[in-house]
């Protein structure tokens, strides 16, 4: 083809040919600039399948605009080839075969060639053949990703119909390998693969076969690189390790996670070669200067001695680490909010937890032993302390509201009410910004108490669901805080914004991130994956200075929720709760009555309030996150069904025929009660428009009154019913100063079963309906969450990890045995979940018609608390090194 004219394209030679096709240098004759044509293999050309893919990913493929990427200029579909960037210079590969590269050079490939990969992931697209022929480096050193998304569109290495994988075996991850789909966490593990190479010269699963290198893959472990290789730090046997975790969940998630640890190991190493050309020019100089120095030393001691004190003055002050462990059989759990705060001067820790079922603040001075409860503020919780750091907010849990309490001392009084608060910070503009309800912008209220007034806006054009945990960054001129928007699977996708009050203008700070909290260092720090991160930031002009780089490992935090547990003081102290990372990976199982488990064959995934229909043919469930949604489960035909899409919806409820799943939504700015065909042959419909902060749990069997829960100001959590006929006007069953809730009819609609905290802890109680009549306890030694059978014989509870179950008689009066255990197993109440925590108000588990089996979650997360808190003075200092190490040079 060498002097041809294609399209307008001069054919200059041939670069290269292979099983993607053949690639050719040409001249763009009307723009007279060099560039590749890569024209697409001849059995691509009649397949019309193919085709089709050919130009969607290519198209894909050309939206790519990044220095990190071989730009696609053109796609000729009529000709068959794609117009690229030419690129000059040699592969990765190429670079390698002459020996094992230098660890900088290595490691500047892989972040480059990370950089590329994220921005392809970002825009949806996955390379697939990831490998050192497909890097190419320029002669300035800039690493260019090759055939960017044409291997997927041309089948080369995208799953065939037949289920095989095709491409190139040695940089294959193991799911690719076995036919499986691929996401970009298939790229990381083929990055992983490269840089093990650039490293050692030498790939990490070897054999003399495909079939070989795709066993040794899947199962041998590669030796690692400090073992072949000597001078490579440990670190980098942990960042290619995790690449190369077979199982995708426990490798690197995102390219940015991969980026951040590689930029760090980087930083580190120009650090140590900088410290060791300082130390061999001092080393040379030493000579020459003692013999200088020691005819000077009596005419300069005073000199000297002021310049020692100078220099003892500009000593950065030392990083302290210190813990203390959490009280025995009392851990820190996850939930909607942070308890771990600091006082303005950095003097006192508070920090929540849940003795015995009851919330308490405690308050730790860090010059004493001892944390003291705040005795003033019983069943209280979430604390932010004011500017002067002499009054708390806390959420009341007994009766939802929040409350102002003195450290002084005194009797708490009422600060605001809420839908549901996500707690922020008492500025010292003396408004405290906070986001009442768990979907809704940031407000502010008064430091005095009283209504709140809208500060953000979501945009609701990029589906934005919430800003939460909303922080002031010095001078009061603008907040930092989370945004999360359908589409995200959990906040790790979530953002960062800054906002700046006096312009309403809003921009972005980071990318792939929760919780913020600003430190006086000059830094944002916030969580992401069970890590915290850190970027140097201009709190002035709101710009961030450098990369992410990962500063602390093991903080308790929710991914699920949006909650980390650390805070850093405005002295620059940090905070944190040791822990792990809980990201809501639930399964769901049945048990039956010996409490032996099988687990329903659906993904992991956070499931909420499982609940069994009438009939016993399908499921319904919440699966929970930065989205709720509701889904049914077909057992028999194993096929689910989304049933919302609002990304606000949770905990079904069937109706006792069937035919309707109620349950509770934010669609209409507060907790409200809707109702859908099951079948999904009509719109949803709310079903009272009388009241909010409602939540259903059941209907009487003969559909005509439905018990549901309400939160109002100064009863906390309160039993109502709906009648479904007539003006649907709520009406109070059980209404006190305490919380009540979970109410179940009776299979014969004569009884309500429900749960109170009347006497200080949780228990089960019955009552007729529509009464009055007697209060008959059911629980013992404490019961939450109860459940009927379906032929009204025997109620069921939960205590703890316990199963529990009473038998009942109905006939001629309403008699109960003694309580029973069932069985004992660890399955999810709610805990660690941001909807539906455990206590008095849900049931998270259901239970067949026949009462033989329990449809239960199962948390794989459960062990996600905390026992120990851990304290870093002069934390700021740290921030600073590290990411100095972090940034790009």
């Amino acid at each position: 083809m060498t002097g041809q004219t294609v399209s307008h394209y001069r054919i200059l030679e041939k670069l290269g040919e292979g099983g993607m096709g053949v690639v050719w240098k040409a001249e763009d004759t009307k723009l007279r600039r060099t560039v590749a044509l890569k024209f697409v293999p001849s059995d691509a050309a009649g397949d019309p399948e193919l085709c089709t893919r050919f130009r969607q990913e290519a198209q894909a493929a050309a939206a790519l605009s990044h220095p990190n990427v071989c730009t696609v200029y053109e796609i000729d579909e009529e000709c068959g080839f794609l117009a690229m960037e030419f690129v000059e210079g040699e592969t990765a590969q190429a670079r390698v075969r002459q020996r094992p590269l230098p660890l900088p050079e290595a490691l500047d490939i892989a972040v480059q060639a990370a950089q590329g990969l994220q921005a392809a992931h970002e825009k949806g697209v996955v390379h697939r053949d990831i490998k050192s022929a497909n890097l190419m480096v320029t002669p300035q050193g800039t690493v260019k990703i090759m055939d960017f998304g044409l291997a997927r569109l041309t089948g080369r290495t995208r799953v065939t119909k037949t289920g095989a994988a095709l491409g190139t075996p040695a940089y294959m991850s193991p799911e690719q390998a076995q036919g499986k789909a691929v996401d970009r966490r298939s790229d990381l593990w083929s990055l992983g693969v490269v840089l093990y190479e650039l490293v050692t010269g030498q790939l990490p699963f070897k054999g003399d076969t495909e079939a070989a290198v795709v066993h040794s893959l899947l199962h041998d472990d590669p030796e690692p690189v400090t073992g072949l290789r000597a001078g490579l730090p440990l670190e980098l046997d942990r960042v290619i390790g995790k690449a190369l975790a077979k199982d995708p969940g426990e490798r690197y998630q995102h390219a940015e996670d991969f980026l951040v640890d590689v930029r760090t190991l980087r930083g580190r190493l120009q650090l140590e070669s900088k410290a060791e050309r300082r130390a061999a020019v001092a080393a040379r100089l030493r000579g020459t200067l003692a013999a200088a120095l020691a005819g000077l030393v009596l005419g300069v001691l005073g000199a000297g001695a002021w310049a020692w004190n100078q220099a003892r003055k500009a000593t950065p002050p030392p990083v302290v680490r210190f813990s203390f462990d959490l009280p025995q059989g009392q851990p820190m759990i996850t939930s909607w909010n942070r308890q771990v705060v600091f006082s303005p001067d950095g003097k006192i820790l508070a920090y929540a937890l849940v003795p015995g079922g009851i919330w308490t603040t405690f308050l730790r001075r860090l010059d004493e032993l001892d944390a003291k409860p705040l005795e003033n503020a019983p069943n209280h919780s979430t604390p932010a302390f004011s500017p002067d750091g002499r009054y708390l907010i806390l959420l009341d849990h007994t009766q939802m509201v929040l409350r102002k309490a003195a450290l002084s001392g005194g009797a708490p009084v009422l600060f605001s009410s809420f839908d549901m608060p996500v707690r922020g910070d008492w500025a010292a503009d003396n408004y405290f910004y906070w986001t009442n309800g768990y979907f809704g912008p940031i407000v502010r209220t008064p430091g005095s108490g009283g209504k709140e007034e809208p500060v953000t806006d979501l945009d609701l054009a990029k589906q934005e669901r919430t800003h939460r945990h909303a922080q002031m960054l010095p001078g009061s001129r603008a907040l930092i805080f989370t945004v999360a928007a359908g589409g995200m699977d959990s906040f790790n996708d979530a953002r960062i914004d800054a906002y700046t009050l006096n312009t309403k203008q809003r921009k972005t700070l980071v990318q792939g991130g929760f919780s913020p909290r600003y430190s006086p260092s000059g830094h944002i720090v916030y969580a992401r994956g069970g890590s915290l991160y850190a970027v140097p930031l201009d709190a002035k002009t709101l710009e961030v200075a450098g990369p992410p780089v990962k500063v602390v490992d093991g903080v308790l935090m929710s991914t699920n929720s949006s909650t980390a547990y650390f805070d850093i003081s405005r002295t620059g102290a940090l905070a944190y709760a040791a822990g792990k990372v809980e990201g809501g990976e639930r399964t769901l199982v049945w048990v039956d009555r010996q409490g032996k488990a099988a687990q329903l064959p659906l993904p992991v995934r956070p499931y909420l309030f499982p609940r069994v229909s009438p009939d016993g043919r399908q499921v319904a469930f919440e699966v929970e996150g930065v989205n709720h949604d509701l889904y049914t489960y077909d057992p028999k035909r194993e096929i689910t069904t989304k049933m919302t899409t609002d990304g606000m919806s949770h905990a079904p409820v069937w109706t006792p025929d069937g035919k309707h799943i109620a349950f509770r939504s934010w669609k209409a700015g507060t907790m409200t009660m809707w109702w859908m065909p099951s079948d999904r042959s009509g719109p949803e419909e709310r079903l009272t428009m009388v009241g909010a902060r409602q939540s259903v749990v059941s209907f009487s069997p003969d559909g005509r009154y439905m018990a549901f829960s309400q939160m109002e100001p100064g009863t906390g959590t309160d039993v109502w019913m709906l009648p479904m006929q007539g003006d649907r006007t709520p009406q109070p069953f059980v209404k006190s100063k305490f919380t009540d809730g979970s109410a179940k009819f009776s299979p014969d609609g004569k009884w309500v079963a429900y749960c109170t905290n009347e006497s200080g802890r949780n228990e089960v109680f019955v009552q007729p309906w529509p009464g009055p009549g007697p209060k008959i306890q059911m629980s013992s030694e404490g019961g939450t969450d109860p459940i009927w059978s379906r032929d009204g014989r025997e109620l069921f509870y939960r205590n703890g990890d316990k199963m529990m179950v009473v038998t009942v008689s109905l006939a001629g009066g309403f008699q109960a045995g003694k309580p029973q255990l069932l069985w004992e197993g660890q399955y999810s109440h709610g805990m660690s979940s941001s909807c539906g925590p455990p206590g008095t108000t849900e049931a998270n588990y259901d239970v067949t018609s026949d009462g033989q089996r329990f449809l239960m979650i199962k948390d794989l997360d459960q062990d996600a608390v905390s026992t120990r808190i851990v304290v870093v003075l002069n934390f700021g200092e740290e921030l600073k090194r590290l990411t100095a190490a972090g940034r790009p040079k």
